[in-house]
């Protein structure tokens, strides 16, 4: 049971990671410029997204995560008050976050 969890939560980060790829490369056919990500910034945002998949209290897979250097915005949907102060909570106690933006809204 616990490997079927497990592999449930990389599961979602793995999809995770092919939507932010699939979503940064939808601007390449069209007229308009294509906005390159930093590496540190994807790389906050992964470790980030990581931490919230591995809490059980949050369905990590309705929040958001965009990093800029520093800054830190959550966007998307939790059930309660608690789960929206528990996800910025989290993300603030990764490394090289200085900001979080949070704007994730309760159903």
């Amino acid at each position: 049971m616990y490997k079927l969890k497990k592999e449930i939560k990389y599961g979602w980060l793995i999809l995770y990671l092919f939507l932010l790829v699939i979503s940064g490369c939808s601007g390449i056919r069209g007229t308009k410029a294509v906005e390159v990500v930093p590496k540190e910034d994807l790389v906050l945002a992964m470790r980030i997204k990581a931490k919230l998949i591995e809490t059980k209290e949050l369905n990590a897979a309705a929040i958001n995560v965009d990093a800029s250097n520093g800054l830190v915005k959550l966007s998307g949907f939790v059930d309660t008050y608690s789960q929206r102060k528990l996800a910025q909570s989290i993300t603030q106690q990764i490394p090289k976050v200085e900001q979080v933006d949070n704007q994730i809204k309760i159903k």
